[in-house]
């Protein structure tokens, strides 16, 4: 695909990059460096890495980025002088770059070497989806000093072929690290709503499945980490804020749900009300089941540490 630069005769014309992938970062230099190296490990470099800087110091993200940059990688670095919110820091670095598809790689995550080769491969050969996830593996890490230390591990596959709107109502099934998706999407819907400090990604979802298919590969090529117990810049938003959470998922439930009243009619806030109801049912039978995981969890991590692990 190319994307014309001026007009007229002689016109240039400007190939796009396959990929931009968009890292927003924080002053986490040990899991922003592994983000580096799981982007510089794919085996498809038809891409563009956009660094957004939200507010954190400067020449730990610039040092990093000169690796990529080293081993070839087109990058992009934005620098906020302060920090802007998560989905501002999206939106910034979705627009610094063009290119044909676009994904969020959050700094603590990583991918399989072969993820955006099959993904954009996908979407090449399959133009009635809007984008695409894949599977991902959960991983529970703990942090101590300059090392990353894995716990334990369990694996995230969706239904191979296409979400279904029922799955996305309950809760978010997936986190931006497998989630591919076109440009022409993120135009249509107009990006992330930066008025959401959390659950962001889950209502820009919501949107892009009220127009968009998106397509399900349960290959496990991408990863989802963890630090339970972690608080601080090396937490993850999903446990360190987990009553921030809460709270903006029934804010917007209640939202799409006061826009259906006053439609007088049953759309995505009804949907929305059903998702919780099912989600309500599922947590009664499987809280015992969580609060077991979490508490062998933490138990594995304090055994790690004592064993110097």
């Amino acid at each position: 695909m190319h994307d014309g630069a001026g007009g007229g005769r002689g016109a240039m014309t400007v190939e796009l990059p396959a990929v931009a992938v968009v890292t927003r970062t924080k002053n986490r230099p040990l899991l922003f460096a592994r983000a580096a190296a799981s982007v510089r490990a794919q085996s498809s470099r038809d891409l563009v890495w956009v660094v957004v800087n939200d507010g954190g110091e400067a020449a730990p993200v610039e040092a990093i980025v000169d690796t990529n940059r080293a081993a070839g990688i087109t990058c992009v670095v934005v620098h906020h002088e302060h920090s802007r919110g998560m989905e501002a820091a999206s939106n910034a670095g979705l627009a610094a770059a063009a290119s044909r598809y676009v994904v969020i790689h959050d700094d603590d995550d990583s991918w399989a070497p072969d993820f955006l080769a099959r993904t954009v491969g996908f979407l090449d050969d399959e133009p009635r989806y809007g984008g695409v996830v894949t599977g991902f593996r959960n991983v529970a890490e703990r942090v101590r000093g300059a090392d990353v230390k894995h716990i334990t591990s369990w694996d995230a596959r969706p239904v191979h072929g296409a979400l279904q709107m029922a799955d996305l109502v309950r809760v978010n099934p997936f986190p931006p690290i497998c989630f591919l998706y076109r440009r022409s999407v993120l135009d249509e819907l107009g990006g992330y709503r930066e008025d959401l400090p959390v659950l962001g990604d889950w209502e820009f979802n919501l949107r892009f499945l009220e127009r968009w298919d998106i397509a399900a590969l349960p290959d496990l090529l991408a990863n989802y980490h963890h630090r339970f117990g972690t608080a601080g810049p090396l937490g993850n938003t999903i446990h360190a804020g987990i009553d921030r959470h809460a709270a903006y998922d029934a804010l917007l439930r209640n939202e799409w749900l006061r826009r259906d009243l006053a439609a007088g009619r049953e759309g995505l806030g009804h949907l929305l009300l059903a998702g919780r109801q099912a989600e309500l049912l599922r947590m009664q039978w499987q809280r015992p089941l969580r609060g077991l995981r979490r508490r062998a969890l933490l138990a594995l991590d304090r055994l790690a540490e004592r064993l110097g692990r």
